[in-house]
């Protein structure tokens, strides 16, 4: 009997596997936007002063927007070198964080632990004094301080800078901003430098050189002290950054060219070298083989790469040698046995090869197809099932190919049909730049480092799709030879007509109102069907064209109903290829300054 509570308990259970799928779906797209994290350096501010005796006090404030839970703010300082960094304090704006220093290697980490739950919106506030950060030399003194070092791994919105230095005026202060990319403005009032920035990029210095009046009577221990003259050494380095600025903008300009030269170039090479002559041609079939070329000619100029012929033809010249009767194709039918109980009938076809034929009348590259497939027939013929799995094994089979390949190129006399200049030069020209280019940016970015030229990034802008260009313009050179190089007058005509006479063979209504006139002509055509990689078409209409009777008499009846020998030297070999063979394991002056350091929220 069946119990209600059974029921009941049954339905409960699926309400609530239910429940608990929605609730884990839930659960699954609501996680992303809960933990959804980020921040950023909205803008910040420093006040640097320099005090009589050259101790440098610095104030900061750096104001942060969070997205998410954070726990802490930091900025990481480092003390001069040979000096040191005293009286640090912090905060933040709203008095709510905790303040730490926490000594790191070389330097100090200025930490506020923020309260939670985290506020969208903190300020920290640093202050501490850099000891023999000025440099005072026998003639002047030099404050060279990073404003914002290039440890921070987020940009900065917007930078406000005030630096005062002791005594003087304008007139006895000079200064340099390096790189003065980022600057928005800047001046001087008596002693007082005001700064003003748009955003710093990640990882970028900003920084300030100053030469003021020399500190009298200064104290080693404030200030490190050059006995030597400065002045001039300062202004041949700021002379000599601002000349490498000026070469920097000047190459970024043959950059700009060189990269519009890059696409400009390959349509240069076409219109030159890649047009195709016009010829007095207008034919829509051929009914015939427009010359008397061999089948493997007409795979290597159509097919392959020009001049080199593909398995196609290969197979055409097979082809070739059963219909000039070197080779017999007889199909058979084979009943195979299953554990000795059952049994089905399998089909297959007998290559038979006339060991009477006279060779001698063959070129070497049919010669050795001849006597490849004689060496696997020791009785004189052989089931292609077998000639398939035997020229599968090992590498020998694709070794024998590409030595075939050779043998036939050898033959034909590509530059009467084909010009491959344009793509000759557009491959060195794509290969040659790539090298400039990456050969070029080591250079550039070690003589021009981005830190103090951020204009030379844009160079690095251009030149990407520069290189995608070229790399995609590469492929396509060596993927297809006819991109960039053209046929001559005679090739074209050879290109075209045969085309014409591909398509005559795969037209089945052409086939029809214009049929060869016996069978041995269609013999003769399935063989350039074979080469031209249209084999099974033609197979298809000559079956339905050639009467039964005439039909019977073919050299290709036997593999009319089936492609596998027209389609199974190709399996054959690329079961040969040695990625097929292996792949089941085996062998398979400016920017010196003290000061910088990062920070960022965690």
């Amino acid at each position: 009997m069946h119990h209600p509570f059974s029921t009941n308990r049954t339905n409960e259970l699926v309400l609530l596997a239910k429940a608990s799928l929605l609730l884990l779906a839930l659960l699954f797209f609501l996680a992303p936007c809960a933990s959804a994290r980020d921040y950023s350096i909205d803008g910040a501010t420093a006040n640097i002063t320099v005090s009589p005796g050259g101790i440098v006090h610095v104030e900061e404030s750096i104001s942060y927007s969070f997205e998410g839970i954070y726990f802490e703010v930091y900025r990481q300082v480092y003390p001069p070198e040979g000096g040191s960094i005293e009286n640090i304090r912090g905060y933040c704006d709203n008095g709510e964080c905790e303040f730490r220093v926490v000594p790191i290697s070389g330097g100090y980490e200025l930490v506020g632990t923020l309260p939670q739950p985290t506020p969208e919106k903190v300020t920290f506030v640093v202050a501490y004094d850099y000891y023999r950060g000025v440099k005072v030399y026998n003639d002047i003194s030099e404050l060279h301080y990073k404003m914002w070092g290039e440890e921070w791994e987020k940009p900065l919105g917007s930078f406000i800078a005030t630096i005062t230095l002791p005594g003087g005026n304008g007139d006895e202060i000079t200064y340099w901003v390096h790189p003065d990319d980022y600057t928005t403005q800047s001046n001087l009032q008596n002693n007082v430098i005001s700064i003003k920035s748009d955003r710093i990029p990640a990882y970028r210095l900003y920084e300030i050189r100053a030469v003021f009046p020399r500190i009298e009577s200064p104290d080693a221990n404030f200030v490190s002290i050059q006995n030597e003259d400065g002045l001039d050494e300062i202004l041949s380095l700021e002379k000599a950054y601002e000349f490498k600025r000026k070469i920097a903008q000047v190459i970024l300009l043959l950059i700009g060219l060189i990269v519009a030269g890059v696409f400009v170039f390959p349509f240069i090479i076409y219109f030159k070298y890649g047009r195709e002559p016009k010829i007095d041609y207008n034919a829509l079939y051929e009914r015939e083989p427009p010359t008397d070329s061999k089948p493997a000619y007409v795979n290597a100029m159509l097919r392959g790469r020009i001049g080199t012929p593909t398995i196609e033809g290969f197979t055409g010249t097979v082809m070739d040698l059963v219909n000039r009767d070197y080779v017999t194709l007889h199909d058979i039918k084979l009943e195979k046995k299953f554990i000795g109980l059952f049994s089905h009938e399998t089909e297959d076809i007998v290559i038979e090869i006339n060991k009477k034929a006279n060779v001698g009348e063959l070129l070497d590259f049919e010669a050795d197809v001849y006597m490849l497939l004689k060496s696997h027939a020791s009785s004189g013929s052989i089931l292609w099932s077998e000639l398939r799995k035997d020229l599968g094994k090992g590498t020998e089979f694709y070794e024998f190919i590409i030595k075939w390949n050779n043998k036939v190129k050898h033959h034909i006399k590509v530059d009467k049909l084909f010009l491959a200049q344009g793509n000759t030069y557009m491959a060195l020209f794509n290969v040659l730049f790539f090298f400039a280019v990456v050969l070029g940016f080591l250079f550039l970015f070690d003589y021009f480092p981005p830190n103090l030229f951020p204009f030379m990034t844009y160079a690095l802008y251009m030149a990407v799709p520069a290189l995608i260009f070229i790399i995609c313009v590469f492929v396509l050179v060596l993927v297809n030879e006819q991109s960039f190089g053209k046929w001559t007058p005679e090739g074209r005509l050879f290109q075209k007509s045969w085309k014409n006479f591909s398509s005559y063979l795969t037209d089945f209504s052409a086939l029809k109102e214009h049929p060869p006139e016996s069978i041995r002509i269609w013999d003769s055509y399935m063989v350039y069907a074979v080469a031209m990689g249209v084999a099974e078409k033609a197979l298809k209409n000559m079956s339905l064209t050639v009467p039964a009777e005439q039909f019977g008499h073919s050299h290709f009846y036997s593999i009319h109903h089936s492609s596998m020998i027209t389609s199974g030297f190709s399996s054959a070999y690329n079961a040969s290829s040695p990625q097929s063979s292996s792949s089941g394991g085996g062998v398979g002056g400016a920017g010196g300054g003290f000061g910088g350091g990062g920070g960022g929220a965690r």
